[in-house]
């Protein structure tokens, strides 16, 4: 499974995952979260444009899409894990402050804390990660 989103470096992340997937000889899921920020009507144009290029990106690499609603990205990703017994997960991280981490919380903090019996690779992306 990966964590696909709008973000601009996600194409690495879902590159990451097919490899991943080719390499263990398994079928994939690319997964997205909507939330109700990001809902039809809601999301910015330039993120839906992005998801819509990042979604592309995943089918051409051979995902199954897959789009949960949910009202956050930990509790839409850790509900289709559980259901679907994902073994394999790849998230997309920035690198982000401890304090920062403290009062948002974290996505992949939540899903490791969850989801034990999944294999987790993070890949860094952004300026920050560098």
């Amino acid at each position: 499974m990966v964590c696909m989103s709008s973000a601009a470096d996600a194409p690495r992340v879902i590159r990451a995952g097919g490899r991943l997937a080719s390499h263990l000889g398994a079928r994939w899921y690319a997964v997205y979260v909507e939330t109700p920020r990001e809902a039809p009507g809601h999301i910015r144009p330039r993120d839906r444009d992005a998801l819509h290029r990042n979604i592309v990106f995943a089918e051409q690499l051979g995902a199954t899409i897959v789009r949960v609603k949910a009202d956050s990205p930990a509790d839409g990703l850790i509900a289709f894990a559980m259901r679907e017994g994902i073994t394999h997960v790849v998230f997309g991280q920035t690198a982000r402050r401890r304090l920062e981490i403290l009062i948002k919380g974290s996505v992949l903090n939540r899903f490791v804390d969850e989801v034990r019996d999944a294999a987790v690779r993070v890949v860094p992306f952004g300026e920050s990660a560098a």
